[in-house]
């Protein structure tokens, strides 16, 4: 087994200000509808919304750098989301890209942390992968 971690912090207030410039547009490049739909009170970004969408934008990077990926090319915004389960605890959800990274990494198991206090959300990702998949493959 192997085991692949991520992290990663960000200011709320980076969040709102990087809505405030772009809109809409900004919200809808990084985040899904159903994204939208758990974190904003009625389509408005609230102080409390910001922060749920910041720990989320910081688990997709988490998820993204255990992936062994970083957001780009590989691996998109819309790749990664983050649904909630029936209790509201944070689910990752890995599409195209992402999963078929995971495939090849010969993911098993895939757990998120988020949190978030005053102006700084952090997230981290812990990827299980079994030990079957040769190291030059991984970077193919």
């Amino acid at each position: 087994m192997r085991i692949l971690c991520g992290t990663d912090v960000i200011h709320i207030s980076r969040m709102i200000k990087a809505y405030q410039k772009h809109g809409e547009a900004f919200l809808h490049r990084i985040f899904v509808q159903a994204e939208l739909d758990d974190c904003l009170n009625k389509g408005v970004l609230t102080p409390a919304a910001a922060a749920s969408l910041a720990a989320r934008f910081a688990a997709k990077e988490a998820m993204s750098k255990a992936l062994g990926t970083g957001i780009g090319s590989q691996c998109g915004w819309q790749d990664l989301v983050i649904q909630l389960n029936e209790r509201g605890a944070p689910v990752p959800i890995l599409k195209q890209a992402a999963w078929q990274r995971y495939q090849i990494l010969g993911g098993l198991s895939i757990a998120i942390s988020l949190s978030h206090d005053q102006d700084i959300a952090q997230a981290f990702c812990v990827i299980l992968c079994s030990d079957q998949i040769e190291p030059d493959e991984v970077n193919s």
